[in-house]
């Protein structure tokens, strides 16, 4: 929980600005201190010292076309997030907003004013000495900000790329994945079936304190409590699940339930306002899937970029068919602890694909997307989901059938992407029954 809560401080807004600023002010005071102790015939790289009014001149000309660029720079973030709105997705603004060289350049732009204010401050008005070091630091900070500037053009055109958005949030919900599969408590699963009478047990509740999204719970140390309490944790929400004030979040089971402190329990669960990626796998694969399923409304007509979405996230439930709901309780000692809600892979795979193949019933690309990406996932998971991947491409493909109006190349385009699915599921007899049904 405090890792999470870390992260979403690390990645706001305003955390390297000020980091960067506490930093510039302090390096201020620091060159200002070593002009004290330079004479007027010191020099650096044949640059002699500055008289204070030059000095001051200068700096605040630098400040002045700093906060200038900072201007135009927010501008242009503004113009990008509109975009982003728009024609991508709404919840992918926090991806760029959070990235790391989006906040490298704005924390260096009003670090570079902060140090030119600060030292025009700090310096007396002693005319006795001579600047060097506060006026060549206030150079090079300008120079860095051009170069930051001219960088920033460059990856935000780049950013603009969809291509490279749904990378980007593939390879943060890839990272989600691989830190969620090896947590130790993983250790600690073992199957606890739906007529287990602990799903059904009456216990001390445990209400919500806010309404807004489950961003976090933090298994371990619930584990940990449950095991000191002597009793059994059974959440009734998971991660990315929205939950109204009041309602249930977790119940105690066990005769010390009502003897615990609940607060400690409850703080143990953080709601926001808006879902985080940190913990929360389907939030990755739902905003790759609004980019595809908005390249396909009529306002857009781009199947190809649905097509990258699908194929992206492909990718991403390969990784996901180790997670199975039926591992669901989790034992310490062999003594039921904590009894959690997660989903599992036929949860993914629907999120993933459903809405894109609803919408995309009229497109023949996006269709042949998806049985594309359903044969490559057969091949790279377990046989136990065989299954649902072939009914799930049957279905689409009976789907695609009778909503589009194909010719024969066409037809011969979406059975081929089938018949690979059928070899890899083993489903070669369903697959002649299938064409003779349709």
């Amino acid at each position: 929980m405090q890792e999470a809560h870390f992260k979403a401080i690390r990645d706001s807004f305003w955390f390297l600005p000020a980091v960067y600023n506490i930093f510039a002010i302090m390096l201020a005071v620091a060159t200002v201190v070593v002009d004290y102790q330079m004479t007027p015939e010191s020099s650096l790289f044949g640059i002699a010292p500055l008289s204070l009014g030059r000095t001051t001149d200068l700096v605040s000309s630098l400040a002045a076309g700093i906060l200038t660029m900072t201007t135009i720079t927010f501008s242009a973030i503004l113009i990008v997030l509109t975009t982003y709105s728009s024609q991508f997705s709404p919840r992918v603004l926090q991806d760029f907003i959070s990235n790391r060289p989006t906040q490298h350049v704005l924390a260096l732009f009003s670090g570079g004013f902060a140090y030119c204010t600060s030292a025009m401050l700090i310096v007396s008005e002693e005319s006795t000495y001579r600047l060097l070091a506060t006026p060549i630091l206030a150079v090079l900070w300008a120079l860095a900000a051009i170069a930051a500037f001219v960088f920033l053009l460059h990856h935000t055109t780049n950013w603009l790329r969809v291509n490279n958005l749904i990378g980007f949030i593939t390879e943060e919900t890839k990272e989600t994945i691989e830190r969620m599969l090896q947590r130790g408590i993983n250790k600690m699963r073992q199957r606890v079936g739906s007529d287990d009478p602990h799903w059904r047990k009456q216990g001390t509740v445990i209400r919500s304190p806010m309404s807004g999204y489950v961003v976090t719970i933090s298994l371990d140390k619930l584990i940990q409590k449950a095991k000191s309490d002597d009793l059994v944790v059974r959440l009734e929400v998971g991660v990315g699940n929205f939950i109204l004030e009041d309602l249930p979040l977790m119940t105690l089971l066990g005769g010390n339930a009502e003897s615990s402190e609940l607060e400690s329990y409850a703080k143990l669960v953080r709601v926001d306002n808006e879902p985080k990626s940190w913990q929360d796998i389907g939030f990755g694969m739902r905003k790759v899937a609004e980019i595809g399923v908005r390249a396909i409304s009529p306002g857009i007509n781009d199947p190809y970029t649905a097509a990258t979405s699908i194929h992206h996230m492909a990718l991403l439930l390969v990784k996901l068919s180790d997670f199975s709901a039926d591992r669901n309780g989790f034992f310490d000692q062999q003594e039921l602890r904590l009894l959690s809600r997660e989903p599992g892979f036929k949860h993914y795979l629907l999120g993933a694909f459903q809405e894109l193949r609803r919408y995309g019933t009229e497109d023949n690309t996006t269709q042949v997307a998806i049985l594309d990406a359903l044969g490559w996932i057969a091949r790279l998971v377990d046989e136990q989901w065989r299954d649902l991947l072939w009914d799930f491409g049957a279905n689409t493909y009976r789907l695609a059938i009778s909503s589009l109006d194909l010719q024969e190349a066409e037809y011969e385009r979406l059975q081929l992407p089938l018949e690979e699915l059928a070899s890899a599921t083993d489903k070669r007899k369903e697959y002649n029954e299938l064409l003779n049904a349709v």
